[in-house]
């Protein structure tokens, strides 16, 4: 299975990592039902302003190339030596095809040559020129099942639900997440 955002209206179903929300939702439930013991979940969130981006996370003009619809390899030190996993790419310019735009959740940041994301949401194509942003990622929720118990864990956010601006989901181990929204704001 994929992760299905759009069958059920103010559910998420997700059993991938590399979900990605930009803009606010507000969470008024998690349901994680892991497949065995220690299986974990860790979303991040991040912040969209200069401030927040990784040194040099910003570069323009750059020509690269993008392989096995996940990698970007560029020449040189382009890509940010400071990048880490689960931190948000986002190719804001391209010659290339426009398929490649928008924010993806980093798998590996390995060197300052080449950076792979999530899901494979890339088309193979180069080499073109290239303009990004990286963006910091920070811990926004996790949830962990115990060492010897594979049981389901709920968190209920009560009535007002828990507002979060911008949400990737870096880490499932195993199983399948049910996230409740009482409402998502797209920007």
């Amino acid at each position: 299975m994929a992760n299905d955002t759009t069958s059920t209206p103010l559910l998420w179903v997700l059993d991938t990592v590399g979900f990605l929300y930009t803009g606010v939702v507000y969470l008024s439930k998690i349901v994680f039902i892991p497949n065995a013991a220690s299986d974990d979940v860790l979303f991040n969130t991040w912040d969209e302003n200069t401030a927040n981006l990784v040194a040099d996370g910003y570069r323009s003009l750059i020509t690269g190339t993008i392989t096995s619809t996940d990698t970007l390899t560029v020449a040189g030190t382009n890509l940010p030596a400071a990048i880490a996993d689960g931190y948000i790419f986002n190719v804001t310019t391209s010659t290339g095809t426009a398929l490649n735009l928008g924010r993806r959740v980093v798998k590996t940041a390995g060197t300052n040559t080449a950076v792979v994301i999530h899901n494979d949401e890339w088309t193979d194509e180069g080499p073109f020129v290239y303009t990004w942003e990286t963006y910091k990622a920070t811990t926004a929720i996790v949830l962990k099942a115990g060492a010897t118990d594979a049981s389901p864990i709920q968190i209920d956010f009560g009535p007002k639900a828990r507002r979060i601006e911008n949400l990737s989901l870096e880490t499932l181990t195993g199983g399948t997440l049910y996230v409740y929204h009482a409402r998502a704001v797209n920007i």
